[in-house]
């Protein structure tokens, strides 16, 4: 492999050109195509070769920006996405020394959406990002920052500075801007971004995250804005003080919007379906048994011999029958009492006391129709024996969790989606995350049907990026090698 790293300098000096890019000789411009036959290289023709090659990489006096570069470069990996699965992929990528670029804003979601004051439901432990050294764990970042760690739940604050610090020194290129357009041409993809730059990729990873995955039941979907939006649009709920508010759902997001909703003095109802509400135990302290670590061993996702097997064996529930999978994930436990119940809707121990007694919870109930009326909203509610009443709020929030549904994903071409094969409106994967589509992955939610609930969580993110970065890595180095110039290319990166 000939190898040609260019340094160029603009009139004050600094370099333009620092990190590496790779062009193939074959589409530069001028250079005659250079066979890879050992017999077909005489030396006039690398005297000839040479010579062209001075060329092309002297000639040009003006200073060469990373947009003009790029134009007909084929980058290995574009990763769409800049959240725990897209930062945890990329970081697993650069270890293996796989060329990429990543685009998104680094944990928008956990900077900018989440609730202000909103606690983890995972312990410390499992709210790991994937470190390909296994360093760089949340436990690391409290104890260098001197912040509490044992025994309390994990505030979204202290995470969301974790996840960044974590970005900044294993992820530092990230590029914060949004890709507008994902289609292919031929075995390429082309990606148009924000900006207005093109890149060629010839695999991408879609690390979208929880983006454009909010469910609202199509009985409230028709509700206006202002009436009606998914409990994770909300960072600050102090808007909504004096104002009457149901909550609908009876999971963690439920539970703790409510709360919140009730500590930011908002009129609060809580809409729950089922006929209780699942809370988690208080952790009794000190060691467990042997008993007790058999019975119900301790996992990521909690405790219980079904939990353990989801975060310790993806690939084991990658095999169950595509059915068996798609009703473990989607009924996301609502069907008590079956051998399908895996995760239900819980709240955490901590949370009981902020919610019972000081919200009204209505259990069993659920909306047959809702309508708005003038600046209220008016929802129909059938409960238990047939009973029915009217709730009259100025707001409705739907905290009813995710679907992931590629067609959702405002960038991704009517042409990829009409050629992915899929389960539920939800990518098919191969073992490594790859789709039907040769080159195109999907980690996170996006893979949760095929991979079980575990791609819900943080703890995912080890699994997935491993996955993916030793399939990508491997079929790089099994790929053709080719003779390339290696171009150091500046770009406006953030950490």
């Amino acid at each position: 492999m000939l190898k040609c790293a260019c340094n160029r300098q603009s009139a004050d000096g600094h370099e333009t050109l620092q990190s590496v890019s790779r062009i193939t000789l074959r589409s530069t411009h001028n250079l005659p195509p250079l066979s890879l036959r050992r017999d077909s290289i005489d030396g006039s023709y690398l005297k000839s070769f040479c010579v062209n090659l001075l060329k092309v990489t002297s000639a040009r006096p003006k200073t060469v920006t990373g947009e003009e570069v790029m134009s007909d470069v084929d980058l290995p990996v574009a990763v769409i996405g800049a959240g725990p699965f897209g930062v945890s992929t990329a970081a697993y990528l650069r270890s293996r020394g796989v060329e990429f670029r990543i685009f998104g804003s680094p944990m928008h979601r956990w900077r900018t959406q989440m609730p202000a004051g909103m606690l983890l439901k995972s312990e410390g432990f499992a709210s790991n990002l994937a470190d390909p050294a296994g360093r760089r764990t949340l436990q690391q970042f409290c104890e260098e920052e001197a912040l509490p760690y044992e025994g309390i739940p994990v505030s979204r604050e202290t995470f969301s500075r974790y996840a960044v610090a974590f970005q900044q020194r294993l992820v530092p290129m990230v590029e914060d801007v949004s890709v507008t357009m994902l289609d292919r041409q031929t075995n390429r993809f082309q990606l148009r971004l924000a900006t207005g730059e093109e890149v060629r990729a010839k695999k991408v990873v879609v690390a979208t995250g929880l983006s454009h995955a909010e469910y609202i039941p199509a009985k409230l979907a028709k509700l206006p804005a202002e009436l009606l939006s998914h409990s994770s649009n909300h960072h600050d709920l102090d808007k909504f003080k004096g104002r009457e508010v149901v909550v609908i759902g009876g999971g963690q997001s439920a539970l703790e919007t409510a709360a919140l909703l009730n500590e930011a003095q908002a009129t609060v109802t809580l809409l729950v379906r089922r006929s209780s509400i699942e809370w988690h135990d208080i952790p009794k302290p000190g060691p467990r048994s042997l008993w007790q670590r058999l019975r119900r061993p301790e996992s990521p996702m909690g405790n219980g011999l079904k939990l353990w097997l989801c975060a310790a064996a993806p690939l084991a529930f990658y095999h169950l029958p595509e059915q068996i999978r798609v009703d473990v994930v989607r009924t996301y436990g609502q069907r008590r009492g079956t051998s399908l119940e895996v995760l239900g809707p819980s709240g955490s121990w901590w949370l009981k006391e902020r919610v019972v007694g000081r919200v009204p919870i209505l259990l069993g109930q659920g909306v047959r129709e809702a309508e708005a009326k003038g600046s209220k909203v008016v929802l129909h509610v059938d409960g238990p024996e047939g009973t029915s009443r009217q709730l009259i709020a100025d707001h409705v929030i739907a905290a009813t969790g995710y679907r992931f549904n590629v067609g959702s994903l405002p960038f991704l071409s009517q042409r990829l989606i009409s050629e992915l094969r899929c389960v539920q409106d939800a990518p098919s994967l191969s073992p490594s995350f790859e789709s039907s589509i040769p080159g195109l992955y999907f980690t996170g939610i996006a893979s949760a049907y095929n991979f079980g609930p575990v791609m819900r969580f943080l703890c995912g993110t080890q699994y997935a990026a491993e996955r993916i970065s030793s399939a990508i890595g491997r079929e790089q180095r099994r790929s053709p090698s080719s003779v390339s110039v290696e171009i150091a290319s500046t770009r406006n990166r953030t950490a």
